[in-house]
């Protein structure tokens, strides 16, 4: 094997080690904020932990991203990984755009109806 590409292969082995790290670390911040999130008496718990969720799914496709983008073999193949996680994005985007609208409305419909 050729030196560049062993020097390559060490790049990626300790870059994929250290995303290793970062996502564990990301992982357990969550859990501890749903934690949080759980045993909360706030009204808007409910959203807060939805949001937790889009957020966490969002961070967890920005390091498969990353896992993809360290595992690329040359420029045009970064560049299909980099358009897919971007249209994986939008489609995402407009997802959660949609289910928050929904919750809002929800919520706006029981501030607004009348009580018995």
């Amino acid at each position: 094997m050729s030196e560049p590409q062993v020097a390559a292969d060490n790049v990626r082995a300790m870059l994929t080690e250290n995303l290793g790290r970062v996502r564990k670390a990301n992982s357990d911040y969550f859990d501890m904020v749903e934690k949080g999130l759980s045993s909360s008496q706030l009204p808007i718990a409910g959203q807060a932990k939805q949001f937790c969720d889009h957020m966490r799914r969002q961070t967890t496709a920005t390091f498969d991203l990353c896992d993809r983008m360290i595992q690329a073999k040359d420029v045009p193949d970064i560049v299909r990984i980099q358009s897919e996680f971007f249209q994986d994005q939008m489609r995402a985007l407009m997802d959660q755009g949609r289910s928050m609208g929904e919750s809002a409305m929800k919520a706006a419909a029981g501030v607004f109806t009348p009580k018995s």
